[in-house]
Parts: structure tokens; C-alpha cells; sequence
């Protein structure tokens, strides 16, 4: 509305990004029944409580919408391609994502002949898959996760929501493969959401305060 409102009245947009409205505890259990997950309790309450998307960490988080009846992550005001979670199996972390391909192209009957030093098998997933291949590539590697926030220049937030690590969030680099590092405090502990954005919230506070 305020963002309309400045287009209105011939005004530049507004500077920085508004919170989305919260959601209330029916549309989270609408989320969480169409995903077959229960989201992380932190992540959850602050979906009810504090905003659906909008200022966070790095540039800015995620929006979660129902788009044409359907709940997904949105980025850069993109509908068309919001973030669908697949709960269908664990986040695989960096050090078991080559061995994940190599099941995912051996079940479709295919043998790669080698792995690539940086992309891993991507190529692979191309030669199978077809059209498809770097599309089911990328859903993969980020099945059971949700992509949580905009960091710029391509590099993005994930939150962890299937498997032994969930609700801790990880780092994305800009490069087709890179690794998903795990945010970490201060001490070296990995942050979970909570953590995450709380951190942030208290750097913003001090740095205007």
C-alpha cells in the first residue's frame, strides 16, 4: 500500500523494504499441512508474531504467500517463481550432496562418467533429465530447506526444515554449486533462525541507536 501510495504521488519507492503482514495460526497450519513439515517453533511464532517477510538479515527475508492457492517462498517481489518446499526427503549437507546425485542419476539408470570438479554432476542431470535437468538439479539441492533470505548479488539464506539439522540456517554463495555453509555466533555455535535474526536485530539497533 505505502509502496502504491509513493507511485501515486510521484514519489521514488520507499528506501527500505516494509514487513509483510503477519499470518495468522490457521494459514501457518494451512502452510505446515500442505509442506507435510512442521515449521521450527522460532520460525513459526515469528511468522505469527513479527512479520511474513520483509527486513532481516543480509538485504531482506523471504515473503511467505499463497499464491494461487498455493503457499511458497517469494523473492524480489517474484511470484512466478516462488519457493516451493519439497519435504520429501533431508537437507543434504555439502559433504553428502555429490553422493545424493550420484543415487538420484543411478536410480534413472544413468553411470556418469565422471564427476566435475566444480558443478559435481550437473551436466548429468542435464543429459537425463533433459529440459528438466537444471531445474530437478536445483530442486534437489535444496530439498528440505526454504529459502529464507536475499543476500545480493545471488548469494541466499536457507533454513533448514527436514533432517538431523533442522532450524539451522545456512549461507549460499552466487556460483552454480558452491557450498551451504552454516551461519555461525561469535562463539562458533550454529545459529538456528531465532539466533539469526536476533543477531541482526541488535547490530541494526546498535548501529542507529
Amino acid at each position: 500500500m505505502e509502496q502504491a501510495q509513493q507511485r501515486a504521488w510521484g514519489r521514488p519507492p520507499l528506501r527500505y523494504r516494509l514487513f509483510e503482514p503477519v499470518l495468522t495460526a490457521e494459514e501457518v497450519a494451512e502452510v505446515e499441512a500442505q509442506c507435510g513439515v512442521t515449521l521450527p517453533e522460532d520460525y513459526r511464532t515469528f511468522l505469527m508474531e513479527v512479520e511474513a517477510g520483509g527486513p532481516g538479515p543480509a538485504l531482506e527475508l523471504t515473503t511467505l504467500k499463497r499464491i494461487d492457492g498455493t503457499w511458497g517462498w517469494v523473492w524480489d517481489h517474484d511470484e512466478k517463481n516462488p519457493w516451493l518446499l519439497d519435504a520429501g526427503g533431508p537437507f543434504v549437507e555439502t559433504d553428502g550432496w555429490a553422493d545424493q546425485q550420484l543415487a538420484t542419476l543411478r536410480t534413472a539408470g544413468h553411470e556418469p562418467a565422471r564427476r566435475d570438479d566444480e558443478h559435481d554432476y550437473f551436466d548429468d542431470y542435464v543429459a537425463v533429465f533433459g529440459d528438466q535437468g537444471e531445474e530437478a538439479w536445483h530442486r534437489e539441492r535444496g530439498r528440505g530447506a526454504i529459502h529464507i533470505s536475499d543476500n545480493g548479488c545471488g548469494m541466499t539464506g536457507w533454513l533448514v526444515i527436514v533432517g538431523p539439522h533442522r532450524g539451522e540456517v545456512r549461507d549460499r554463495d552466487c556460483a552454480l554449486n558452491p557450498p551451504f555453509d552454516p551461519y555461525l555466533d561469535a562463539n562458533g555455535n550454529r545459529h538456528t533462525f531465532g539466533t539469526w535474526y536476533l543477531q541482526w536485530l541488535e547490530k541494526h539497533e546498535a548501529e542507529y541507536s
